[in-house]
């Protein structure tokens, strides 16, 4: 089963380049929240919560490599189903769960004081970032329709 993707080059790189951005920054949240001293981890919500947005990333890590190896092979416009759930549906639906998990971190900071400003600034980032992701990702997901045999 082969999918095609039903949007222009143009539009689906400007996408591409957001949601790319978003990703990205999602990751980079989560390294700069580790590397400030996860200050919340010693509460079990936020360690729970923590481990989810690790997961997660995880996700959105492996629909990079997916999306990545896919430019390289030059399959951008034509791909197989699996390709596709490993490609944009693992990034875009790992975002998607990044930005809840990343929300709730956030919600729960927010109210209950936990974590510093370093690190209540990271989940703020991996919540805006994951939110980018999922929203501009998410239309190249929808366009990509099942091709006629």
């Amino acid at each position: 089963m082969k999918y095609t993707s039903a949007i222009s080059d143009k539009k689906r790189m400007m996408l591409g380049s957001v949601a790319m951005f978003g990703w990205l920054a999602s990751i980079g949240g989560l390294i700069f929240y580790m590397v400030s001293g996860a200050e919340g981890l010693g509460t079990v919500v936020l360690s729970v919560i923590f481990l989810f947005n690790c997961l997660s990333v995880l996700f959105v890590l492996i629909g990079l490599i997916e999306i990545i190896s896919q430019r390289i092979r030059k399959r951008t416009r034509t791909i197989s189903k699996g390709n596709l759930i490993f490609g944009f549906g693992f990034a875009v639906f790992g975002s998607l769960a990044g930005f809840v998990c990343s929300g709730a971190a956030v919600l729960i900071d927010f109210i209950w004081l936990y974590e510093g400003g370093a690190c209540f600034a990271a989940q703020c980032v991996m919540a805006d970032a994951s939110l980018v992701g999922f929203a501009f990702g998410l239309p190249i997901l929808r366009s990509f329709k099942l091709e006629k045999e």
